[in-house]
């Protein structure tokens, strides 16, 4: 089997119990639905990549998981978001968006539940994820965005991982920015805001966005 060589950001997967019952589930179609829902959002919105889902299942070749995906879309436990659908640009997306169908007649998605689902998704699957370019000022600043999107993305794994709540990368990536520049790594900024997190638990306020993490650690 194929051993994943990226951190995910869940160690469980969520699945629709009706594909436990369906006689002609193969074990094949069972771990690409399951590699799918590793990333799903209560709407059953994910989006990983091929090859993403190749290392999850546990399979080499794309193959496999496209034979796998054809029978689950045909038997509606897998729905393809169409870019269309939500007025995106004509490039649509970087990796195709699908909808898990836990019972199998639910509504298209929201273009906010759709958004909500982007923490969850690794950060090579996401549209927003920078591209290196080689020499001079590039490199430079292919760096900073890197290094800010690295440091958005730790916050917002510590949030859900301290209080199951989702923060969207686009209200927190400019304080992101600021910390990255300050040179603030992500481990730093992620123990810092579990740290907030736990404090904001005690007084029993709201979950608090990465620039209160940002002036917390300006007191340290």
């Amino acid at each position: 089997m194929t051993k994943y060589h990226f951190e995910l950001k869940r160690k469980w997967s969520v699945m629709p119990v009706r594909a436990m019952a369906d006689p002609d589930m193969k074990i094949r179609d069972l771990k690409v639905l399951g590699a799918l829902c590793a990333f799903t959002n209560s709407a059953g919105v994910c989006y990983p990549s091929a090859d993403t889902i190749c290392a999850v299942a546990g399979y080499k070749e794309r193959k496999s998981i496209y034979e796998a995906m054809k029978y689950l879309k045909g038997k509606k436990y897998v729905r393809q978001l169409n870019p269309k659908d939500y007025q995106e640009t004509a490039s649509g997306w970087k990796s195709n968006r699908y909808q898990v169908l836990w019972d199998g007649d639910e509504p298209l998605p929201t273009y906010e539940e759709i958004h909500i689902a982007k923490p969850l998704q690794l950060i090579a699957d996401q549209d927003d994820t920078p591209i290196k370019e080689e020499g001079g000022l590039g490199d430079e600043q292919s760096y900073s965005h890197t290094q800010a999107s690295e440091v958005c993305h730790a916050y917002l794994r510590a949030v859900q991982q301290s209080m199951g709540q989702v923060r969207l990368f686009d209200n927190e990536i400019a304080h992101a920015r600021r910390l990255a520049t300050e040179g603030k790594e992500a481990d730093v900024v992620a123990s810092a805001t579990k740290v907030v997190c736990a404090l904001a638990m005690q007084r029993r306020a709201g979950v608090p966005s990465l620039a209160d993490v940002a002036r917390y650690l300006d007191v340290q």
